[in-house]
């Protein structure tokens, strides 16, 4: 099951490019120059050292011979300094043009990629393809509306009777009681009236 899922170690993806070995040979001798650095260094401050203590010891010829040494080595160091910034800025440079190889081929392939999907279909295609939809869509339109939007006489009846039940249920309820008679008050004649008052007098 390990084997199944293992990473293939044979992917040609991860094939070593002729730059690659290049990067790696240039970064190989940086790093031996690196080394070279540090041994000069370590090799100046010890002739530095030897060349004061033979000076106590008044061997001063000793010294100016040990000195003269010192002043190539330094000479050495400064070119391989020199020859260490060349190399950096090649692995630099190298590095970023194979990063833009690997670029411009994505780039290649995506144009290839985006040119056959645009060949699938041309603009004439594109422009009768829509005005196809839109008139599908159009006659669509039409056979709902002529669907939904014509009833017939029965529906037209069920509506009204729908309508006229609505409008009884606004209506206020009528009394099942019969409404209580009211007591008329009979008025005496006017007559009457002025004869009571004339005996009254």
């Amino acid at each position: 099951m390990g084997t199944l899922f293992s990473k293939n170690k044979h992917n040609p993806q991860d094939k070593i490019t002729e730059q690659d070995r290049a990067i790696l040979g240039l970064k190989k001798q940086r790093n031996n120059m690196q080394q070279a650095v540090k041994k000069y260094d370590a090799t100046l401050a010890k002739e530095k050292e030897m060349a004061k203590e033979l000076i106590k010891q008044g061997r001063k010829d000793r010294a100016l011979l040990l000195l003269k040494r010192k002043k190539y080595q330094e000479g050495m160091l400064a070119q391989i300094h020199g020859q260490m910034d060349t190399v950096e800025k090649m692995i630099i440079d190298l590095e970023a043009a194979v990063m833009n190889k690997e670029i411009l081929e994505q780039l290649a392939k995506g144009n290839d990629a985006l040119k056959s999907v645009n060949a699938t279909f041309s603009i004439e295609d594109a422009e009768r393809i829509m005005e196809d939809t839109a008139e599908s869509i159009a006659y669509s339109d039409e056979i709902s509306a002529v669907l939904h939007g014509k009833l017939s006489e029965d529906d037209i009846a069920d509506v009204e009777d729908e309508l006229n039940a609505l409008i009884a249920e606004q209506l206020p309820t009528a009394p099942s009681e019969a409404l209580p008679e009211v007591e008329k008050v009979k008025e005496k004649p006017v007559k009457e009236k002025r004869e009571r008052v004339a005996l009254e007098a």
